[in-house]
């Protein structure tokens, strides 16, 4: 139960949030209320007469309304009206005089539950106007008079409101007070209060809650709409007490497996589905599951499994530098956390439609979890260009991407496996499991899987990432893995690499010089990516021969005053890497080929024109 103490414990730091409606913000909700979306609002004075209605906008639709444990499961034909807003049925005592075959039933039990919210200690004002103009029973006649439908030989005519039949509209209302500054009840805390108060003074079914360790009034109905508004899979439940399985022969009633405070369970499903909607992640192609990370201190804490890129251009990028400021991108810029901080990590997923599990939850002393997930990030890092017109920066990819390139998107079983062999890497420092970095160097070798050349671009650099994770836990001997090219470096794969982003480049740059549809063709590079490394030595003298149309086309290129330009800064590269190579060696090339190529890459393109000096062409496909 410590999870649900947790959320509780969330819920109560965050509760001057509760029924607070902001735009584009998802909404807290308060204690023993739900959201719908409204097609009417009708409006009353604080005499409880009728003073107008007007239809609701599907940008104002969403209205917090109070329910009760019933109501806020109904389905079918059962009766459970909602305590003050609801449909035409409920609230309308008239509704039968215009309907045929409703059910009376409805607006009795509504009005009677309204009544006794009414008359209690705990009512408003605003309240018992609402109660006093519905009892009446005129309801349908003043929508009638105020035009909203038209009624001729027993048969209702009306438009749609925002795809709904007129049976099915959802009524709010407002109350104008003078001297009160707010007349929307759905928008006033005042009403929250008033009825979270009546009801859990009503509540009768005292029991040892299981979370707090008191006698209290507990629940066996736990909120569904989790994850999303769709959502049918509840965290807690029970079966009916009808049906051979139920229990399965080991107990009576729920009640003997555990009880939890209606309250408690409130707050914590409210807080647990306010944080889903804020900073969860893993909604993807991949099913179903969420992975939702917060702080008792900091509930708007970033989410960590998303990607980072170094933001500050300006500023010389240095490794702790980097680190710095990827411990305030996750906890943020103000002080670091204390000793008594701790960061929640959950994963929530649907076990059937009705059931939701928790396949993961662990709580972290906060300093710990933000030393692993900076060692994660500025380990599994890699040079990218967040822009076209932006400078290479430090990146460190998101969980999502590196399960997409690994796993793919159709396979939600291997994506599962994959994500949960990757979250203690993160979370808690485990090594990166090399098959993992296998299969992504599998996708990154073969451009032809990608439509678009950035893609596969992307794609490099993340495998390039991974690796140097992989090499720096694995401890080659080597001081310092850079994401720079190393220049220096002697190891023949990583050589091979550069040569083959060298002879990429100067193809690139000769087609970049005719057609838009001839530059936009892959070069031989690219053709022969897969073979060149298992096969470097036999695969470089293909591309080296397919390469002399494009080296004389280089050489003879004319500026604009008609005169040979002459540009041999690739073949003059070509001949420098080739020179360190031992071409009698025709072994297959290590995973740090990739590297070698990526850092190549990023150099020729880094380059900037300077007078008097031959300069490389930018030919960088976006």
């Amino acid at each position: 139960m410590s999870w649900l103490n947790d959320l509780y414990l969330t819920y109560e730091a965050c509760k001057s949030e509760a029924g607070v409606i902001k735009e584009g913000q998802p909404l807290l909700l308060p204690v023993a209320h739900l959201t719908q979306n409204a097609q009417l609002e009708v409006v009353l004075d604080e005499e409880g007469h009728f003073r107008r209605a007007y239809r609701v906008g599907k940008e104002d639709a969403v209205t917090v309304i109070p329910v009760t444990e019933d109501s806020s499961s109904r389905s079918g034909k059962a009766v459970f009206p909602h305590p003050l807003s609801d449909k035409l049925e409920y609230i309308a005592g008239d509704y039968g005089d215009f309907v045929a075959g409703s059910r009376q039933e409805k607006f009795t039990s509504y009005i009677t539950g309204l009544e006794a919210w009414a008359q209690s200690s705990y009512s408003l004002p605003q309240i018992r106007a609402v109660f006093e103009y519905l009892r009446r029973g005129m309801l349908m006649q003043d929508l009638l008079e105020a035009g909203f439908f038209t009624f001729a030989d027993g048969e209702i005519i009306a438009e749609k409101q925002q795809g709904i039949a007129l049976e099915d509209w959802f009524v709010r209302f407002a109350v104008e007070i003078p001297g009160q500054p707010e007349s929307r009840l759905h928008c006033d805390p005042r009403v929250f209060e008033s009825y979270i108060q009546f009801y859990l003074s009503s509540q009768e079914n005292r029991e040892l809650c299981y979370v707090t360790g008191e006698t209290v009034p507990c629940s066996e109905k736990h909120p569904a709409k989790i994850r999303n508004t769709a959502d049918k899979a509840k965290l807690i439940s029970s079966n009916n007490a009808s049906g051979v399985l139920t229990f399965k022969g080991r107990f009576s009633d729920s009640g003997q497996v555990a009880s939890v405070s209606y309250e408690i369970s409130q707050k914590a499903h409210s807080a647990l589905r306010w944080l889903i909607a804020r900073q969860a992640v893993l909604r993807l192609k991949m099913g179903e599951q969420v992975l939702v990370v917060w702080s008792l201190e900091k509930p708007e804490m970033a989410n960590p499994f998303e990607e980072l890129f170094w933001e500050d251009e300006e500023q010389a990028f240095t490794d702790d530098a980097y680190a710095d400021w990827v411990r305030k991108s996750i906890w943020g810029s103000g002080e670091a956390p204390r000793e008594s901080d701790s960061v929640m990590v959950m994963v929530a997923e649907a076990a059937t439609t009705g059931r939701l599990s928790i396949p993961f939850y662990q709580k972290y002393e906060a300093r710990r979890f933000i030393r692993n997930i900076t060692k994660w990030k500025t380990e599994a890092c890699w040079l990218n260009r967040p822009g076209k017109d932006r400078a290479l920066v430090p990146w460190s990819p998101s969980l999502i991407e590196i399960v997409k390139l690994v796993a793919g998107e159709k396979n939600e079983k291997l994506n599962k496996s994959v994500r949960e062999r990757l979250l203690p890497c993160i979370v808690e420092g485990r090594r990166l499991p090399y098959d993992v970095v296998l299969s992504a160097l599998r996708q990154a070798v073969n451009p032809s899987h990608y439509k678009e050349y950035w893609e596969w671009s992307r794609a490099v650099t993340l495998t390039c990432a991974l690796l140097r994770k992989w090499q720096i836990e694995k401890g080659d001997g080597k001081e310092e893995h850079s994401m720079g090219l190393d220049t220096e470096s002697r190891d023949r794969s990583y050589i091979f690499g550069q040569l083959l982003a060298t002879a990429e480049m100067l193809e690139r740059s000769a087609l970049s010089m005719g057609s838009n549809k001839e530059a936009m063709r892959n070069t031989a590079a690219e053709k022969y990516f897969v073979r060149f490394q298992r096969y470097p030595v036999e695969t470089w003298m293909t591309i080296r021969n397919q390469l002399q149309p494009y080296v004389m086309k280089l050489m003879t290129a004319k500026n604009s005053t008609g005169k040979c330009t002459g540009k041999t800064f690739y073949v003059d590269q070509i001949d420098r890497l080739t020179a360190r190579l031992d071409f009698s060696q025709k072994d297959k090339l290590e995973p740090t080929f990739l590297q070698g190529y990526s850092s190549q890459i990023a150099e020729y393109r880094s380059y900037t024109k300077k007078s008097g000096n031959e300069e490389t062409e930018d030919s960088e496909q976006d």
